[in-house]
């Protein structure tokens, strides 16, 4: 989507552009099959594309399975049933699956662009917003946990439509201000108006996007834990990344594993679920203290200390009319400053040259041999004589 490309149809090779057959596309076995090699062209494909299928997969099937054998979120009664122990399925759970495995996803895919410091698509955002907004306002039960921070033991979501409604109000305020809070550090240029002018805005924009996405899944009481966890993630994989990227970057890629982690273990970090919570409630949660709430929005503010982005020097005399620059400048950078990605850039470039003086050298042989083949099927062709016109010549000058 970042390259105006759509996602309908099937995928193709970005070099040839050979559409690729039905079981090379099978998530990383396809790649393994290929030895990482188009089938077509034979020019390598990233191994970025096995490793994304396969962290994906594993968040998803995580929570899959999870919530089937009903562990995962709170209110859920079910314990372990021993060797033989099959999921309980009921429409209520494989609704709530569905909406939670669909909201994640929609977190990996942004999490993912913003990775490569590309401006998330406005499709894709509205979509994510709509699709993580929407379910709930139709079909409450999708809330799992209310909007307040004192309910009763026996509450349950079901026909609380005006609680819907507060619910996707509380997580898209919530997920603003802690976005602009935020912006200290992820983009400290940005105009806290979110000024379309300003600069930086479009970073501030995407990450209030990516902040919306939790807070509506899990609820606006659990998203500063989230936060905190998905910077604490992120600040650890720098070093150990194989591409270099921003914070915000690091920051939106790590948000899917924080977000599958809250997810997963949702119903122990309950401080409400009495059965199976956490011996000391410190999870911030609809029945948690005021003081651990407290905690968590501290821990938030500490978050723009270890994942700072150095504001970059420019002329405040010259208007910033295009807010995309950065991002542009950033993915630019991104290539040249990796010697990885420099070397797999050189070796493709040479495997490309290869391949076109082999087609240059196919193309001749194919000509010599087409003419060599009139040739021998026609008559040789005569040289151009040119005694007719000299005799002509010595006749007019003897006249």
């Amino acid at each position: 989507m970042p390259r105006g490309e759509s996602i309908n149809g099937r995928s193709h090779c970005p070099r040839c552009l050979a559409q690729l057959k039905a079981r090379d596309n099978f998530p990383v076995f396809g790649w393994l099959a290929l030895q990482g090699r188009c089938r077509t062209c034979r020019l390598p494909i990233s191994s970025r594309y096995p490793i994304v299928e396969a962290v994906v997969g594993l968040s998803l099937t995580v929570v899959a399975v999870a919530e089937l054998y009903q562990v995962s979120l709170p209110g859920q009664t079910q314990t372990y049933g021993g060797a033989l122990w099959f999921p309980r399925l009921d429409p209520l759970m494989l609704v709530t699956l569905t909406y939670h495995v669909v909201g994640l996803t929609m977190c990996w895919a942004l999490g993912l662009i913003r990775f490569d410091g590309n401006r998330l698509p406005a499709n894709l955002s509205y979509f994510a917003l709509m699709f993580t907004s929407v379910p709930i306002l139709v079909f409450p039960a999708l809330m799992v946990v209310p909007w307040q921070m004192e309910v009763q033991n026996d509450w349950q979501p079901d026909g609380r439509y005006v609680d819907a409604m507060i619910r996707v109000i509380t997580a898209l305020v919530a997920a603003t201000a802690l976005g602009r809070y935020l912006a200290k550090g992820f983009c400290p240029t940005a105009d806290p108006k979110l000024d379309p002018l300003g600069k930086s805005t479009v970073r501030l924009i995407d990450l209030i996007v990516i902040l919306s996405i939790p807070a509506l899944l899990v609820g606006w009481q659990a998203s500063p834990a989230v936060i905190v966890l998905a910077s604490v993630l992120a600040f650890w994989i720098h070093p150990i990344m194989p591409r270099k990227t921003d914070a915000l970057g690091r920051f939106a890629v790590a948000m899917p594993i924080a977000l599958t982690f809250q997810i997963v273990f949702w119903r122990r970090l309950d401080s409400a679920d009495t059965a199976t919570g956490l011996p000391f409630p410190l999870w911030p949660s609809e029945n948690s203290s005021p003081g651990v709430m407290l905690f968590w929005l501290l821990m938030v503010g500490v978050v723009p200390l270890w994942l700072r982005e150095a504001p970059v020097d420019t002329d405040p005399n010259i208007a910033d009319t295009d807010p995309n620059a950065d991002d542009a400048e950033l993915s630019l950078d991104l290539s040249c400053e990796n010697p990885a990605f420099e070397q797999e850039a050189f070796v493709e470039d040479r495997e490309l040259s290869g391949a076109s003086e082999s087609a240059s050298e196919l193309m001749e042989q194919k000509r010599d041999a087409d003419t060599q083949q009139d040739e021998a099927e026609g008559d040789p062709i005569q040289p151009f004589d040119d005694r007719g016109s000299e005799n002509r010549d010595q006749l007019n000058d003897q006249s």
